[in-house]
């Protein structure tokens, strides 16, 4: 995978290489000794009607590059996994594990902050030069509406996983800036869906195709609103938007084995390798529950995470399934917007039913009694093991941190050291890495 060394100047040459991967190949050359690029596409030749359906892609192709590393870096950074020492003797893993963070570390611009970037510039590059090419249509276009939802979603992650963000070389901005722009974003994709399916039920027939497409991508961008909303300390808006969601509604990235760039990061850690386990986390007391599975022989492998919910692998069984090459992740869901209601109306009677319907999920004993701190609590730990290893945790902690005083994040003695190692409990949040702090003349230094 190709990383950026800056924000802005790389992720436009991210774009114009995208196109290049896609039309160069097939492009000839007279005298193989020429030193020229034959797939080269200049900027400014972006904005082709010819590359519409490429630039459509784009977003996808950066989001989906950019989500896996993340999910699985943001659970061995909170207390989703631990690094097996043992078989895994890179130095920066240990330090993730304790959250000893420093902004020279290679795993940051290489795995966490640089290709989600990338992901947030070619979406919001996508938008604009999609709005461009397509006029008046684009008011009502399904691709523009996708690429801001994928532009939403890139800065509700960055905001979630980064202590400060800047976008483009610009001044850092806060977790609760970035949640902001992606409300921005959304908004824009929920109104541009809206259209997109009026327009198609005016047609004659109706395109039911177009509808069914329009409905998912407004869907998926009222789940990242109501995700943004709540990470705001916005509640009733979160509300809002997570009631308009249906309880059946799912949306997927998909992974392949046809390339390793396109293998997601958990296939690779956990099934061809054995680079972390459950053991010393909250979840190894989780046995016995289908979403939380882990392996059980042979004893090298005992308490390796095999597929939960979020996974097309996933068996909802006990014994559970291992992650597979050729797979889904959930992205989001109506069970994630009944989640985010749930969390936001507080212990109601609603959100003891549904903290009742979920411990049924679990193989649970149901129903329990619970009122009040101890409700919600009990909301927090089925969240927890309805959203294992998807990328929800990092987020869902640092909010529980800063707007009830809940401080969940793994704390004293690092488990299995024999050093005397602990947990650095003064950081709950990804530093800016070298690289954009030396490039961009907004960044503090000091």
């Amino acid at each position: 995978m190709t990383h950026m060394t800056t924000t802005r100047r790389h992720a436009r040459r991210a774009a114009a290489a995208l196109l290049a991967t896609a039309l160069g190949l097939t492009a000839g050359c007279s005298d193989f000794l020429v030193a020229e690029n034959p797939g080269a596409i200049e900027e400014g030749d972006l904005n082709s009607i010819g590359y519409v359906s490429l630039l459509a892609n784009a977003p996808i192709f950066g989001f989906q590059s950019a989500q896996d590393d993340l999910t699985y870096w943001n659970g061995q950074f909170t207390d989703e996994l631990i690094n097996r020492n043992a078989v895994n003797p890179f130095i920066e893993e240990g330090q993730i594990d304790r959250r000893d963070l420093y902004a020279d570390m290679t795993y940051i611009p290489a795995f966490i902050y640089s290709p989600m970037q990338r992901a947030r510039f070619l979406a919001e590059d996508a938008a604009t030069r999609l709005t461009e090419i397509l006029g008046d249509s684009a008011s009502r276009d399904l691709r523009v509406a996708r690429s801001l939802a994928y532009a939403g979603y890139s800065y509700v992650y960055l905001g979630e996983a980064m202590c400060v963000t800047p976008i483009d070389r610009g001044v850092p901005k806060t977790p609760e800036e970035m949640f902001a722009g992606a409300l921005t974003h959304f908004g824009n994709a929920i109104t541009t869906a809206t259209a997109a399916k009026t327009y198609a039920q005016g047609l004659t027939p109706p395109a039911t195709a177009a509808i069914s497409a329009a409905d998912t991508v407004r869907y998926l961008a009222l789940v990242g609103s109501a995700r943004a909303a709540l990470d705001r300390n916005d509640k009733a808006a979160a509300i809002a938007f997570a009631n308009q969601v249906p309880a059946t509604f799912v949306y997927v990235e998909y992974y392949s084995n046809n390339t390793t760039g396109q293998r997601h990061r958990t296939y690779d850690r956990l099934t061809l390798g054995n680079n972390a386990t459950l053991a010393g986390t909250p979840f190894e007391a989780m046995a016995g529950d289908p979403r939380v599975p882990r392996a059980t022989t042979p004893t090298a492998r005992v308490g390796t995470p095999l597929s939960p919910p979020s996974y097309s692998t996933f068996s909802n069984t006990v014994a559970g399934a291992p992650f597979a090459a050729d797979m889904t992740q959930r992205i989001a869901s109506g069970l994630e917007a009944r989640y985010i209601v749930a969390e936001a109306q507080g212990p109601t009677a609603a959100t003891l039913a549904f903290v009742n319907e979920r411990r049924a999920a679990g193989n649970q004993p149901v129903p329990v009694v619970l009122a009040g701190d101890a409700l919600m609590a009990e909301l927090r730990n089925q969240r927890s093991r309805d959203f294992y290893l998807d990328n929800h945790r990092l987020g869902d902690l640092r909010r529980y941190k800063q707007y009830y005083n809940v401080d969940l994040f793994p704390k004293g003695p690092y488990p299995g050291s024999s050093t005397g190692q602990v947990y650095n409990e003064a950081i709950d949040c990804w530093p800016l890495p070298t690289n954009e702090i030396n490039d961009n003349p907004n960044v503090p230094r000091g």
